[in-house]
This record gives C-alpha cells, sequence and structure tokens, in this order.
C-alpha cells in the first residue's frame, strides 16, 4: 500500500515538473503588449508632476514658466500666421511677365509687304488687302504724307493726309476699296485685287509742299 501511495506521489511530481517545463516555453509566456506612447505618456505626466510641485514649491517661478509657455504659443502662432499669409500671396500673385526677346519683330512696312506676299499665296486676299493697307500707310508716313497711328481709321487718313486734290481722290478709292472688301466682304477679283496694288502704291502719291 505505501508503494502504490509514494508511485502516485512521484508520478504527481513527474506531471507538476512536466507542466512546469512547458509553460514556461516562449510560447506560453504571457506579455503585456507594448505600447509605443508609453515613454511619451510617462514624460507627459512626469511634466505635469513637475509643474504641479512647482507651483506648490515656488509660485514666482511657475508664473514665469506659464508666461513662457504662452509666449512659445503666441510665436507658434504667429509663424503659422505668416506662412499662411505667404502661401497666399503667392498663389494669388501675378505671373511674371516673359522677358522681351533680344530679336523682337518689327512690324514695318517690309514686314508688311512679306505679310501680303504670304496671305497672298495662300488666298487669303481680304486679309492680304488689310496687310497691304497698313504696309501703305506706313510708306505714306515715311515719305511725310501721312502720320501712321494704330488707333486711326482708315478715313482719317483721307482727311489728314498733306495730299493734293488729285492725289487725295486716289487715296479715297484706296480706302473706300478697303471698306467694299474687308467690311463689307465683297468677292475680291483678280482685276479688283491688280487695281488695288496699282492705287496703293506709295510712289503715286507726294506731299504738297
Amino acid at each position: 500500500m505505501t508503494g502504490l501511495v509514494q508511485s502516485r506521489e512521484v508520478a504527481a511530481d513527474s506531471l507538476r515538473a512536466l507542466i512546469e517545463v512547458v509553460l514556461r516555453a516562449p510560447e506560453y509566456q504571457a506579455r503585456a503588449p507594448r505600447d509605443a506612447w508609453a515613454p511619451v505618456a510617462r514624460a507627459w505626466w512626469a511634466l505635469l508632476d513637475w509643474v504641479d510641485r512647482l507651483r506648490e514649491s515656488n509660485p514666482l517661478g511657475y508664473r514665469a514658466f506659464v508666461w513662457l509657455m504662452v509666449l512659445i504659443l503666441a510665436a507658434i502662432v504667429l509663424h503659422a500666421m505668416w506662412i499662411a499669409a505667404r502661401t497666399l500671396r503667392a498663389g494669388t500673385a501675378p505671373a511674371p511677365a516673359e522677358p522681351l526677346a533680344q530679336s523682337s519683330i518689327v512690324r514695318d512696312a517690309a514686314w508688311y509687304a512679306r505679310e501680303v506676299e504670304r496671305l497672298t499665296a495662300s488666298g487669303r486676299l481680304a486679309e492680304a488687302m488689310q496687310a497691304d493697307f497698313l504696309r501703305f500707310v506706313l510708306e505714306l508716313d515715311a515719305r511725310r504724307v501721312a502720320r501712321f497711328h494704330p488707333s486711326k481709321t482708315p478715313s482719317e487718313y483721307v482727311r489728314e493726309a498733306d495730299l493734293g486734290d488729285e492725289a487725295r481722290r486716289d487715296l479715297r478709292a484706296v480706302v473706300a476699296t478697303l471698306y467694299a472688301h474687308v467690311y463689307a466682304r465683297v468677292a475680291i477679283t483678280p482685276e479688283a485685287w491688280a487695281r488695288w496694288r496699282d492705287l496703293a502704291s506709295a510712289d503715286r502719291y507726294a506731299a504738297s509742299h
């Protein structure tokens, strides 16, 4: 009987030892989940505890600390407002003007003469007539017969030109032809175009004095 009891005690001890070995294995070790914010929380509570002790032990230092925090917060807010203002101002500012090209196109009489040739070659006679009129008045300006200005109407050149009666009639015919074909959209025939080129030749016009 005694042997049976001893045998049971040994078996029980062996079972407990086996259970302890199993429970000591890493798979069965209970670990609390790691909190990444735990150091921050501890530092925050330590700061609050320090502030509380400062308030009790040194009221003057506590007030100085509070005012320092207020100034730092105000500086942060002002800096954020400055950054926001700069961002808004940069977003609404006009784009910088493109620098002028070193070789800007000069639209003189020669340039308009080339434009007339280009438009004529493509069959755009109404546009060619407009360009040719600008070539014509620029050449008259060079001859001091009329003063060119982009805001003037064709009729103003007739009134202001320094011409004799016959030349003024020819200039009036130039302007009438321009109005008929460009503004009234009368078709430009080859004959009408040839007559225009003849009338719009600056060599026909000279100052009256």
